[in-house]
C-alpha cells in the first residue's frame, strides 16, 4: 500500500495548523514525523484516519483519490491509528480487548476463545512478544496495554500503523520489546509512522 498526502492544510479556527504538507508512506518503510507539541503531527494522522477533514490537499492510496469518513472505516482498509490515550478496557482480558471487535464463533454461535487464544499465541510468537493474555487488561502494564492495542490492528491486517508517542509511558525494556515489533511488521511490509 502507498499512500501520498499532498498539500495537506487544516486550520482549526484562526489557528492555521497545516499549511501545504506533504508525506508518502511505503509499505515496509518506517517514518518519524517529528516536531514541537503543537506542530500538527496528530492532527496531519487524524486528517488521514478520517477524524478530521482538510481544508485542502489530496489523499491518494495506491493512485486512488481517497477520505476516510471515520478511523472504523480507515482500520478496515489497512490503516490504523494508536493514539496515546489507549483504547483498552480495563475489566476484560487482553485477550478479550483483542477480540471485541471481531470475536470468533464456533459453529453454535457461542465465543470461540480456545481459537482466539491459538491464534492470538500463534501472532505473539510471530511478533516476539510475550503477553499474559488470560489476564484482565486493568492489572497489566501500560507496555503489555500498548502491545494488545498493536497487536490487535495487525490482526486486522492493517498495512500502515500510526503511533502516537508510543514510548512515552513504556520502560525501558517495553520500548526495546517495541521496536523489536517493529522491525519484524516492517519485515512484514507494514509502513510505520512513529
Amino acid at each position: 500500500m502507498e499512500i501520498v498526502m499532498s498539500g495537506i492544510a487544516k486550520a482549526f479556527g484562526t489557528n492555521q495548523v497545516l499549511r501545504d504538507v506533504s508525506i508518502t508512506l511505503k509499505e515496509g518503510e518506517v517514518h518519524a514525523l517529528m516536531g514541537e507539541n503543537g506542530a500538527g503531527k496528530s492532527t496531519l494522522m487524524n486528517i488521514l484516519t478520517g477524524i478530521h477533514k482538510a481544508d485542502a490537499g489530496t489523499i491518494t492510496i495506491d493512485g486512488v483519490e481517497r477520505t476516510f469518513p471515520n478511523p472504523r472505516e480507515a482500520e478496515l482498509n489497512g490503516v490504523a491509528f494508536i493514539h496515546q490515550e489507549l483504547n483498552i478496557w480495563p475489566n476484560l482480558t487482553l485477550l478479550e480487548n483483542l477480540y471485541l471487535m471481531r470475536p470468533k464463533r464456533n459453529k453454535f454461535g457461542m465465543l470461540d476463545k480456545k481459537a482466539m487464544l491459538t491464534e492470538a499465541e500463534t501472532t505473539c510468537r510471530e511478533l516476539g512478544i510475550e503477553l499474559p493474555l488470560t489476564t484482565e487488561a486493568g492489572l497489566c502494564s501500560v507496555g503489555h496495554q500498548q502491545m494488545t492495542e498493536i497487536l490487535r490492528i495487525l490482526m486486522l491486517d492493517a498495512k500502515v500503523v500510526i503511533m502516537d508517542e508510543p514510548t512515552a509511558a513504556l520502560t525501558e525494556r517495553e520500548t526495546a520489546t517495541l521496536f523489536n515489533m517493529m522491525r519484524k511488521m516492517k519485515a512484514r511490509g507494514v509502513a510505520i509512522v512513529y
